[in-house]
């Protein structure tokens, strides 16, 4: 069970007290360590239900061994997985020389679900501060040491370090550094911590009370089918006939037999009679209640009903498990994570997150990953090995794999069907929708060997330029609906990457200003006599976008803040985030995708479209910078809004407007990420597909529309039409489909592509 003495190992290097003055000692006792060598938790006497309960192990049990399956990584800057990292080697391999990595994050697991909290201890060496060189799980209870009495709400950036209270009697003090410290916050107290299993507790007890009584009705005999009624005797004959029965009607082989009594109740006390005994409400509610708490105790654990019970179909059951990964376990890996993130990598170049690749139940069906793979290998997004490792095949032979498929088909497979120099044969490819130029070519040397042929006869003269006639062109909808899922899919990773910088940065100088009392009791005051004045002005209006009227990127699911130039500055939200700053990162941050999707569309057309030249150079710029003005100045007004509304709420906790401002970022990380890299994904692409048709001499494009459920009636109209280059589709309103100077509501997350048709001759 880990290393319980682990931290005596230091007793002789650790007996001074800690350097700062101890002004309180906050109680956290998460767990103990019992003589049965079993961790039992140490929160209340009722705690010792978990271990009665099948349905609470099984809840937890799910939760751990699930989540510790699978593997932490570390990623660089790029997104990258850094092959080695101590950390992973940590998490992964072998965090102490008496404990296994799986072990480890199990009991992490089991701990957090308990307790709402696990403590690790990272031996840093003689020097207390060095690198860390193996981690151990603290079974003992623990105390934060806080340099703020409790009344003052101590937070997490008070904390001096812990004190372990070791069974023997021994306090060994250890310093924040030497403490990883992993718990589910509380939402109304910064150093306290939430259990699941105080949500399960109620429904796990009152189980266990209808267990009792049913062990009980058994161990009694269960209920009586009936009453013999005995007539008047006098007591002394009564006690004797009683005793001289109860030998063979207690116990459970005797249970259903008649119960023996003098007389009934305001009977007349003439002669014997017999009277019926039924069920009573509550024990025909039995089975009832016991199915009712277990579905209770499920639901406080987040564990789906068709993932813990029988006679659910295979489906259920997948899709329960899929719930229970994508709901449960993984937000609460991601807490960990973060916690690693910020105490163990305080460089903004790594990442620490877990493989959420390898779990089968976040991933769609196998057809789904061909697909998907399918996908990025036509856009060039992977290497052919790559791919075929995601699909569970070996590298190709010779380091072929080791390309992407277009420079693969140029130099091993450049005709369809037929075999390269190394044997291999092309990818089974829909040659079909090949570019009008390369056809061109092809019909241009098959009549030239046809003229040669017959040189002989005919006088000798220059194979003629056709000038061939060329109708719809474009790549096939299959095809674009691919690309838009890859390049969308890259644009959301970028989103949520600015997203948590941004969140780390704000939180960050946030908790530094609550760091400092007199700066930040001055702020919070100036932030609450603002927000009330504004408030009595009627200055500011807080409303969530209409989806009708802005674009993608202003789009939030949370209310927004709106006033004349000015109001703003009354409340400093640019304290915590510089706009100008956030306008320039977001911009390096999504320039990447938007080129992505701007080459992509315009290779669809033009075989040598460049993202490169001066003029489609400039556009993608102008379009990247406005792309991020909108986006960076919809989280300033979210903040806002949020900064404001904890004004008008006077009272509410420094924790509780950490909360707030963290809703911001989740809100751009899930809501606004998708739709941004949607909308920006089809508008880039489909603007650089009109420019390369332009360039190579298209004179109209045709609106295809992706006639599902989810397309617009506008857009189905549009389907087909046809316009010049220059004109705009009259049904959809746009110049193209994701067309940002288009109304709002026919481009925000549109799937339609273009075609282009060329003169006839």
């Amino acid at each position: 069970m880990g290393r319980r003495h682990q931290p005596s190992r230091a007793r002789g290097r650790r007996a001074a007290a800690p350097g700062a003055a101890l002004d309180a000692l906050r109680d956290r006792r998460p767990i103990s360590f019992s003589t049965g060598s079993a961790v039992t938790l140490n929160l209340d006497p009722e705690s010792r239900g978990y271990s009665h309960s099948a349905v609470a192990y099984r809840c937890v049990a799910a939760i751990a061994d699930n989540g510790s399956s699978i593997d932490m990584v570390v990623r660089n800057g790029e997104g990258e997985v850094i092959q080695g990292h101590w950390v992973s080697q940590l998490f992964n391999k072998k965090p102490n020389p008496h404990m296994s990595a799986l072990v480890f994050k199990n009991v992490i697991l089991q701990q957090g679900e308990l307790a709402g909290q696990s403590l690790v201890y990272l031996d840093r060496g003689e020097t207390r501060l060095g690198p860390v060189q193996g981690a151990y799980i603290i079974y003992d209870p623990v105390q934060p040491v806080v340099d703020k009495p409790a009344a003052d709400q101590p937070t997490p950036g008070d904390l001096l370090g812990f004190v372990v209270n070791r069974a023997d009697g021994q306090r060994i003090p250890l310093l924040p550094e030497e403490v990883l410290w992993l718990r589910y916050p509380h939402p109304f107290d910064p150093l306290g911590c939430l259990a699941p299993w105080k949500a399960a507790r109620h429904a796990v007890d009152m189980d266990a009370f209808a267990r009792e009584w049913q062990r009980s009705s058994y161990q009694n005999g269960a209920s009586p089918t009936g009453v013999i009624y005995l007539g008047e005797m006098n007591e002394t004959s009564y006690l004797q006939a009683k005793a001289a029965w109860r030998a063979e009607m207690q116990g459970p082989a005797n249970a259903g037999r008649n119960l023996l009594v003098a007389s009934p109740p305001g009977g007349s006390g003439k002669g014997v009679s017999y009277a019926r005994v039924g069920l009573t409400a509550e024990e025909m509610d039995y089975l009832e209640s016991r199915v009712a708490n277990a579905s209770e105790v499920a639901l406080a654990f987040g564990v789906p009903h068709d993932y813990l019970f029988g006679q659910s179909t295979y489906n259920n059951q997948q899709s329960a498990k899929t719930t229970l990964w994508s709901d449960t376990i993984k937000p609460k890996l991601d807490i960990i994570a973060s916690e690693v993130d910020l105490r163990l990598l305080p460089s903004e170049a790594e990442d620490a997150t877990w493989d959420y690749d390898s779990v089968t139940a976040l991933q769609d069906s196998q057809d789904s990953v061909a697909n998907r793979v399918r996908a990025s290998t036509y856009a060039d997004l992977m290497m052919i090995d790559e791919g075929r490792a995601q699909l569970g095949l070996g590298p190709l032979p010779d380091g072929l794999g080791q390309h992407t498929l277009t420079p693969y088909r140029a130099q091993f497979a450049p005709v369809q069907g037929q075999a390269a120099a190394s044997g291999d044969r092309a990818w089974d490819v829909d040659w079909s929708q090949a570019l009008a130029p390369d056809l061109d070519a092809v019909v241009e040397r098959a009549v030239t060997r046809a003229l040669t042929a017959v040189r002989g006869v005919l006088p000798a003269v220059p194979a003629p330029r056709l000038e061939l006639t060329r109708g719809t062109v474009g790549p096939s909808v299959a095809q674009v609906q691919a690309d838009y899922d890859a390049i969308e899919a890259e644009g959301r990773a970028a989103v949520r990457r600015l997203a948590k910088e941004q969140q780390a940065a704000v939180l960050r100088d946030f908790d530094r200003l609550m760091a400092k009392p007199q700066r930040s009791a001055d702020w919070l005051a100036t932030l609450l006599t603002q927000a009330a004045a504004l408030a009595v002005e009627g200055r500011v209006r807080l409303a969530a976008p209409d989806g009708e009227q802005v674009p993608a990127a202003e789009m939030s699911e949370l209310e927004l803040a709106s006033g004349p130039d000015g109001w703003e500055q009354r409340i400093k939200a640019r304290d915590l985030f510089d706009p100008r700053y956030w306008r320039k990162r977001t911009a390096e941050a999504l320039t990447p995708f938007i080129r992505r999707a701007a080459k992509r569309g315009g290779q669809g057309v033009q075989d040598g479209f460049d993202v490169d030249q001066p003029d489609v150079a400039q556009a993608l710029a102008d379009r990247v910078d406005e792309l991020a003005g909108q986006i960076t100045g919809t989280t300033q007004r979210a903040l806002e809004a949020q900064l404001l509304q904890h004004g008008v709420e006077q009272g509410e906790s420094v924790a509780k407007l950490r909360a707030r401002l963290q809703k911001v970022f989740t809100d751009l990380s899930d809501y606004r990420a998708e739709m941004i890299a949607r909308t920006e994904t089809v508008g880039a692409y489909n603007a650089a597909a009109l420019s390369a048709a332009l360039d190579s001499g298209a004179v109209r494009k045709k609106w295809l529309a992706t006639n599902d459920a989810r397309t617009r009636q506008s857009h189905r109209l549009a389907n087909g039409d046809v316009v010049p280059l220059n004109k705009r589709f009259t049904a959809s309103q746009s110049r193209w489909p994701g067309d940002p100077a288009a109304p709002a509501n026919q481009s925000i997350n549109c799937r339609c592509t273009l075609l282009f048709e060329y003169e006839e001759n």
